[in-house]
């Protein structure tokens, strides 16, 4: 038996491992089909892991809150009124006259109903203001996620640019509330700069959730992602019923971010990226400490396989699509993200006050918001749930969601088109939610933080989490024109693409439960 004992410190935390053997570290060898069931974590493994996701509190927030903000007076107030038309205009003023004389308001029998219709229909204050805030939030994070995410992570670990991120996001979020100047261009620009940090933030979570977990914990652990993401939704909705100071509603993401952004100073740095920056002693040592079960063989197996990427050197940009088996895996990724932003979602977000003046007038918008957040939130944890369970997994989560995406969007259009009643209408959005959160809510983050080397990981994920969010960004500029040409029509166009993606998923979707990490790859070979 020898015993390996390291002390040094990494970061901000100091850990020791006893007893490990390395002789029968040295005599194991590793195949894809073993089995790592034996492993098990710890509360610091899973404590580490929610501090990380809690990384996703600020975006699911703002990206939430800015569809629910634009009903707030007080921001109404702020950068409609004058700008893009009259208080009457914007809808904050003459409500029950309108009621009467304005003909977007006929049919309806409430004068805030009126309001909200009128509101939908103000081209300017929809089609660029609002779509100018949606779109530089993502396009942003983008950006965030290409440059600087993984060029932090590649040198200094999975940590530090979690904190950067947050911290640039912080800033953000206090020029959009407060440093504004009254000037809708500051405005915007710190909406680009919130975008920016959460998409440097959120291209490590997921990856360091892939390093840390257990294989059998995995699915439920990378979960976390996206359930965070809709509880953060769900309660910043429910936040704005009790808040009317738009200030203080657009500074919430900056209150989420603060918890990863302390957070990740009291836990361990990822023990894969350890081992392979500074050897297999000090990536075990702190591998044990976020293990409740001796862990000789998962580390084995995770050192044979850095030693076989030893020689290599880290992939380029442009090998993502050159190597053959690399590209296939990137590809698959892509297509993710792909998947997850022309499913309709962000059209439903981003715009769900809007699309509320047109679908369901007469149906309270906060109520209607509160629903659907509970439906992502229901959807959420029983997908969650799934990912590890025997009759869950990646592959027909991810088919089932899409069906049920697909139906959603039918009964809504077929609705609309019949002149049936917008309720009906509005429960297929609800279904809507309730698929897309135990499927595609969930995967695009998951599956590919599974699917790459460590030679690979840090660029593929960038370039997945680059395109999932230049695809919100085009959905935030194209949807406002979809909605304004036809309601109906919008959702037949998503019911199509939900269809399509069902039949990609068939096909190319394999199952990653319970697999290695360092062994997921040859799946796809």
């Amino acid at each position: 038996m020898t015993t390996v004992e390291n002390d040094k410190k990494l970061g901000d935390n100091s850990f020791t491992l006893q007893d490990v053997d390395i002789d029968k570290v040295e005599a194991h060898h590793v195949n894809v089909g073993d089995d790592f069931s034996e492993v098990k974590p710890n509360g610091l493994c899973i404590l580490a892991i929610c501090v990380v996701m809690s990384g996703t509190l600020m975006f699911g927030a703002d990206t939430t809150l800015f569809g629910a903000i634009q009903a707030v007076p007080s921001f109404v107030n702020k950068f409609c009124v004058g700008d893009y038309g009259t208080a009457a205009e914007c809808g904050l003023a003459d409500c029950e006259a309108q009621l009467k004389t304005n003909p977007l308001c006929a049919g309806l029998s409430d004068g805030e109903a009126c309001c909200a219709t009128v509101r939908a229909n103000n081209d300017d204050w929809v089609n660029i203001f609002l779509m100018m805030g949606n779109f530089l939030l993502y396009f942003g994070a983008a950006w965030g996620a290409l440059l600087l995410g993984p060029f932090i992570a590649e040198r200094w670990g999975r940590r530090l640019p979690i904190f950067i991120g947050c911290l640039i996001a912080i800033i953000g979020c206090v020029f959009q509330a407060y440093l504004n100047f009254s000037s809708k261009e500051v405005f915007l620009t710190a909406r680009f700069v919130l975008g920016f940090g959460a998409g440097t933030a959120l291209c490590i979570l997921p990856m360091y959730n892939a390093e840390v977990a257990v294989p059998q914990w995995r699915g439920i652990t990378g979960g976390l992602f996206q359930f965070f993401v809709v509880c953060s939704g769900f309660t910043a909705v429910f936040l704005t019923k009790f808040i009317t100071n738009y200030q203080i509603i657009l500074m919430i993401p900056a209150f989420a971010a603060i918890i990863p952004a302390v957070g990740v100073f009291a836990i361990p740095e990822s023990p894969r990226f350890v081992m392979q920056k500074h050897g297999y002693e000090k990536g075990v040592a702190i591998l044990q400490k976020m293990r409740g079960s001796d862990c000789t063989h998962e580390a084995q197996a995770i050192w044979e396989a850095l030693e076989a990427e030893k020689n290599t050197k880290k992939l380029s940009y442009t090998q993502l699509f050159t190597i053959a088996s690399t590209r296939k895996r990137v590809l698959i990724a892509i297509i993710f993200q792909i998947v997850q932003q022309f499913s309709g979602v962000n059209m439903i977000l981003g715009y769900f006050g809007t699309l509320m003046g047109s679908v369901a007038p007469d149906f309270d918008p906060f109520t209607a918001s509160i629903i659907y957040q509970a439906c992502f939130v229901i959807g959420s944890f029983i997908g969650v749930a799934g990912l590890d369970f025997r009759y869950g997994g990646r592959r027909i989560q991810t088919i089932v969601g899409l069906i049920i995406c697909s139906v959603a969007f039918l009964i809504s259009a077929t609705t609309l088109v019949a002149n049936g009643s917008g309720y009906i209408a509005l429960v297929g959005i609800f279904i809507f939610g309730f698929g897309f959160q135990i499927s595609i809510g969930i995967m695009p983050w998951l599956y590919p933080s599974e699917i790459f080397t460590m030679e690979e990981r840090e660029k593929a994920l960038s370039v997945t989490v680059w395109v999932q969010y230049i695809a919100s960004a085009i959905i935030a500029v194209i949807s406002p024109y979809l909605i304004n040409w036809s309601v109906y029509g919008t959702f037949y166009v998503f019911m199509a693409l939900c269809v399509g993606w069902t039949i990609w998923a068939f096909i190319f979707v394999k199952e990653t439960r319970g697999v290695m990490l360092e062994n997921i790859p040859a799946l796809f070979d």
